[in-house]
């Protein structure tokens, strides 16, 4: 299977299961739709992408667990290779 380049911003893992999530994978069929976990089929919240408050507070590390500092350096989790640089939003 060929590795997969994802954004660290992508990356969850369930609040329910613990199994690790990638937003790209989760299929919707519209913008209100709800997510399951593929793994326990229980709804997701912003919980399980590291959010409190509409404010992120932990991200996915590089063990697959939760750390509660932003990864500052690119790492690889399975078959996923995890980029971990900020984007800068501008805006005309």
């Amino acid at each position: 299977m060929a590795r997969k380049s994802v954004s660290i911003n992508v990356l969850g893992l369930c609040e329910h299961c613990g199994v690790l999530l990638n937003m790209q994978d989760i299929p919707t069929e519209g913008m209100n739709a709800e997510w399951r976990c593929p793994r326990c089929e229980k709804v997701l919240t912003d919980a399980s992408f590291g959010f409190e408050s509409n404010i992120q507070v932990r991200w996915v590390g590089p063990e697959g667990k939760w750390v509660e500092t932003r990864p500052s350096k690119d790492f690889q989790l399975g078959e996923l290779d995890v980029r971990t640089e900020q984007l800068e939003l501008h805006f005309a």
